[in-house]
Formats: C-alpha cells, structure tokens, sequence
C-alpha cells in the first residue's frame, strides 16, 4: 500500500519519486486503481510535491497512472487488448527496421549494440535495465534510417516502454532478453538478413508470452 513506500534520498527528486512509484506499480505494492495522492505521496517519500508532481506527468505519458474527473488521479489497469494490438504493431514493424537495418547499420551503431547486449543492470536498478533494452531497439530504429518507420514506434511508446519496465523487473527475463539481444546482435554481425529476422522475432514472441502469463 502506500503506506509501505520508501523515502527516496536527494537530487534529482523527481526521477527518484518516479522510479518509486513505477517499481511499487510493477511490484503489486500500488495495485491497479489505488488512488495517488499528491500531497500524501510527498509525505510518505518525505520530499515537496514538486517533484511528485513532475513524476506524476511522466508515469501518466508513460502509461502507469491516469486522471479520472472527480477522482483524481489512480493507477491504471493494464488494458490487455491494447498490449496485444500494440505487439501486433510492434512485431511488423520491428521486423522491418531489422530488414533495412541490418544492410545500413554503421560501425559505431554495431559497436553500441555489443555494449548493450552485455550491459546487464545491477539486481536492484530495474530503470536502468529498461532505459538499455530501450536503447538496443531505438539503435536498430534509427540504423534503418526509415523516419515514418520511427515515428509510428514513437506512437507506441507508451506501451512499450511500460511493458520494459514490467520485463526488467523480473531477473528471470532480464537475463533472457540479454541472451535474446545477442542473438540479434550475432545475427547483424554476419549480416544475415534472415538470420536477425528470426532472432528478433523470437525476442518479441517471448515478450508478448511473458506480459501474458502477467494476467
């Protein structure tokens, strides 16, 4: 419950709340329609609601909380239709960048790549695991240098990103989209077109499995 949420240390604030607030989400602590208040969330976090309030914004773009009229503002329920539509989306436009990428990635994208994909977040930083498999995709994105291809992903951040974040909390899939990058990363590496193709839709298949055994 909310009583249970730990104060956060200083600077930056707001990143520290927001971070607070999405594991206690993504644990079960902050169950779908529990009512966040601003003021009570500052208390318990012992910071000013500026910070809170900043959070707020970015975990309501992100998908975690939204304002109800009269209410005020909740944690949403995951609408489970609309993940299963976004990965839809997702998987045929994944594939895509992938195709094109694969033939126009540069060195210096491959190299990051690399990084990534054994860039494994301490048992405890869960945003930072996310913020890396999110880098790992958006490289790809831009290697294949197709603008409407990146700008219909940004349309589903919101999803995306969110279901990162439920992903990288559970050290059991963090160390099996690791072992999924380096398949794809594998694959770029003997330019194999086909090859990547397969890895990465095997890496969104088991996403898409893992969010539905979350039901």
């Amino acid at each position: 419950m909310i009583e249970d949420l730990k104060a956060v240390g200083k600077t930056p604030l707001s990143e520290k709340v927001y971070s607070t607030l999405v594991e206690s989400i993504v644990k079960g602590t902050l169950p779908p329609g529990t009512k966040l208040q601003e003021q009570h969330v500052a208390k318990q976090l012992a910071v000013s609601a500026t910070p809170v309030r900043e959070a707020f914004r970015r975990m309501e773009r992100d998908g975690f909380i939204e304002s109800i009229p009269y209410c005020g503002v909740v944690v949403k329920e995951l609408d489970y239709e609309e993940i299963m539509d976004a990965y839809a989306c997702r998987a045929n436009l994944e594939l895509m960048a992938v195709r094109e990428a694969v033939h126009k990635i540069t060195d210096q994208q491959l190299d990051l790549l690399v990084h990534l994909s054994h860039s494994a977040a301490s048992e405890d930083d869960f945003m930072k695991t996310s913020e890396n498999s999110s880098r790992f995709h958006q490289t790809i994105y831009q290697a294949a240098g197709n603008k409407v291809l990146i700008h219909l992903m940004d349309s589903l951040s919101t999803v995306i990103l969110r279901d990162m974040k439920y992903s990288a909390m559970d050290p059991k899939r963090e160390q099996e989209i690791l072992s999924e990058h380096k398949r794809i990363v594998q694959a770029f590496l003997d330019c194999d077109e086909e090859k990547a193709v397969r890895a990465m839709s095997v890496h969104l298949d088991n996403g898409l499995a893992y969010m539905k055994k979350r039901r």
